[in-house]
């Protein structure tokens, strides 16, 4: 009997490997650059000329970048360098068009030469563009 508790311990603690099979990710915590790095840093009196998303905008951005390419995903290729390549977030271009307050458009696109990769034929699948509303809901896909 006094097994028993820690049988289903074990048990349930297995199972805990497989929530990314369920859709269910832990982002890992940010990496902090050391204190002497950090002091290097000065900061623009304005951030004016930056990109600005409002906040659905932001939303519609990490819902399609979830969908196209989720935390720890490996993309297919017919290399493994490219693979590894269009597995990195880094590697995409990203667009987002504000049609109104609930439709936004999220496109990628990949930039093989961030990883050193010169294709004599663009590949013509590796992106997407997504159609997100206002709630967050991906409408619909390219």
């Amino acid at each position: 009997m006094k097994m028993l508790p820690l049988v289903a311990l074990i048990a349930c603690s297995s199972l805990l490997h497989g929530c990314a099979l369920f859709g269910y990710y832990k982002l890992p915590k940010a990496e902090r650059a050391s204190p002497e790095e950090a002091a290097k840093v000065t900061f623009p009196d304005s951030m004016e000329q930056g990109t600005h998303l409002d906040g659905p905008a932001m939303a519609a951005l990490e819902v399609a970048m979830n969908d196209f390419l989720p935390p720890d995903a490996k993309a297919e290729a017919r290399t493994e360098e490219l693979a590894r390549c269009l597995s990195q977030r880094s590697t995409y271009d990203v667009t987002v068009l504000k049609h109104d307050d609930q439709l936004y458009f999220v496109s990628f696109l990949p930039r093989l030469s961030r990883c050193g990769i010169e294709l004599d034929a663009p590949i013509m699948d590796a992106g997407a563009t997504y159609a997100i509303d206002g709630h967050g809901r991906i409408l619909s896909e390219l």
